[in-house]
């Protein structure tokens, strides 16, 4: 037994000093601490994905440390905007692309290839959580002379406040709203008369004559298949922007989604056994 004990924590001991080194070794940024940092690929890296197999590319990677949620609660309505732009731009350099994520498990420079973006216009920005921790993945196709500047900025988003007095004033609300058969009716009634104008579009179109007016159910008809693809494409980026500035995380966006949903089936049951 004491072997055995003997051997688990040389084991640990080993993993301690190696999480030492690695913590040691790589290039981090921390919100509200260190704000700004050059960065130099530098390392080989060999069958990236969206490379040529077998073709080498230089590649680094950057943590960004977020804040403690606890601590910094007075900060919720703060966005981190992180950004990199090449510190001299009247050098040819190659070009650099860029992934964000979170990903721990994924080793530098092999980030999937749909995941890579380039710099536009020499600088490249994104968003963050103050509250949240993640990976700047870069990568350039050849060794570069020059660096790239990689900075924080935290700036005020307003809506963040707008959005928790809201939602503070629907919890408080919310007994109130499933006692009510006014809130039930008039909003069984919205969903109602919005499914009545579609059909009566639809029907409308329809019985539309041939000739001038086919042409004009054909406009309306592209119209709409026109505006519902932007909305079914428009829509989901948009949930997940703001869900990624509320601070939900990528690996959330399911669950809420699902929530949403099983809320829509209930509601509507409800309205069902009120009317």
């Amino acid at each position: 037994m004491d072997v055995a004990l003997l051997h688990l924590l040389i084991i640990f001991s080993a993993f301690a000093i190696s999480a030492t080194f690695v913590v040691a070794d790589e290039l981090s940024l921390a919100v509200g601490e260190s704000n700004e940092l050059q960065i130099v690929p530098s390392v080989p890296v060999i069958n990236s994905p969206g490379s040529k197999p077998g073709f080498s590319i230089f590649a680094e990677r950057v943590h960004i440390h977020g804040l403690s949620r606890m601590k910094n609660l007075h900060r919720f309505s703060y966005a981190v905007s992180v950004k990199v732009s090449y510190l001299n731009s009247s050098l040819h350099m190659p070009n650099a692309e860029i992934c964000f994520h979170r990903n721990l498990s994924l080793g530098v420079g092999m980030c999937p290839q749909g995941q890579w973006q380039k710099l536009s216009k020499d600088s490249w920005s994104q968003k963050m959580s103050p509250f949240d921790h993640k990976l700047v993945d870069v990568r350039m196709a050849g060794p570069s002379l020059g660096a790239l500047n990689l900075t924080l900025e935290e700036e005020f988003s307003a809506y963040r406040t707008v959005f928790l007095v809201l939602g503070t004033v629907l919890i408080m609300l919310g007994p109130t709203f499933s006692e009510s058969l006014v809130f039930y009716y008039s909003s069984a009634m919205v969903l109602g008369i919005i499914l009545v104008i579609l059909i009566v579009l639809f029907q409308g179109m329809k019985l539309l004559p041939t000739g001038r007016g086919n042409s004009i159910a054909i406009f309306l008809y592209s119209s709409l298949i026109g505006v519902g693809s932007f909305l079914t494409r428009y829509l989901p980026r948009l949930l997940r922007m703001l869900l990624a500035e509320i601070g939900v995380s990528e690996d959330l966006y399911n669950p809420v989604c699902k929530l949403y949903v099983i809320y829509s089936q209930e509601h509507v049951w409800h309205v069902k056994m009120w009317s």
